[in-house]
């Protein structure tokens, strides 16, 4: 399946510059045309990237001129960076969206919790990767909030092995993204408003017992929902 709209993430904070700019290339040039990108930049405080006046570009060549205009100074807001990104996401035109995040992981300078971008995550209709810079020695890295936000959408933290170019996990993402669908249905009971409903998609497929489902943990409900999406890749 095609996928609809995407967005790149990074950090610039403690973070090879030229990786984070690597693999935002890379994942434009491996998405499709017609995809919805922007930028997030996030230091000490979080802002949208530069394109053009518009809130969101399909032309690579833009992209790229947002990253360049990243800075590589200051904390690190990772958490206010999420949020502010599955927010910005609401405004793209494409059914399908997803959120990549390039960090190491640590958190000195949010306003917002953790449990705050969880939670969102959790209510948002969107995937969320990430690509996990390690080697700095930082007290503050946290990779495993990474881990957990990915696996409740429905996506994967990526940590590069010795060796492996950050450009190749980009364009794993990029196709990972593309092989996706979407699975509905009704819940037998009425939904409690604001609670968190767990899924699980299990797949029976004669002659392939290796087959692997991966979806997001669950939704959080409301009173007045009749169904609700989820996500998943083959």
């Amino acid at each position: 399946m095609e996928q609809k709209d995407h967005t790149d993430v990074q950090s610039a904070h403690r973070n090879p510059l030229l990786d984070v700019a690597a693999a935002v290339f890379s994942f434009a040039h491996s998405s499709n045309s017609s995809d919805e990108l922007f930028i997030v930049d996030f230091g000490d405080r979080v802002s949208i990237g530069q394109l053009g006046g518009k809130p969101f570009t399909s032309d690579a060549k833009i992209l790229e001129q947002a990253v360049l205009g990243v800075s590589a100074r200051g904390q690190t807001a990772l958490y206010d960076a999420v949020i502010e990104g599955l927010r910005h996401l609401e405004l793209g035109s494409r059914e399908r969206k997803a959120l990549v995040i390039v960090s190491d992981g640590g958190d000195n300078a949010s306003v917002h919790q953790y449990s705050e971008a969880l939670a969102l995550a959790r209510s948002a209709h969107a995937v969320i990767y990430s690509i996990v810079l390690a080697g700095t020695s930082d007290e503050e890295e946290n990779p495993r909030a990474l881990e957990r936000l990915c696996k409740d959408t429905g996506g994967i933290a990526f940590v590069p092995r010795p060796r492996q170019h950050i450009s190749e996990v980009a364009e794993i993402i990029a196709r990972d993204l593309r092989e996706q669908y979407t699975l509905g249905y009704t819940p037998a009971r009425s939904p409690t408003r604001n609670s968190f409903r767990k899924i699980m998609v299990q797949v029976a497929a004669s002659g392939h017992s290796g087959l692997r489902v991966r979806t997001r943990t669950g939704y959080m409900a409301s009173a007045t929902m009749s169904s609700q999406p989820g996500d998943g890749g083959s």
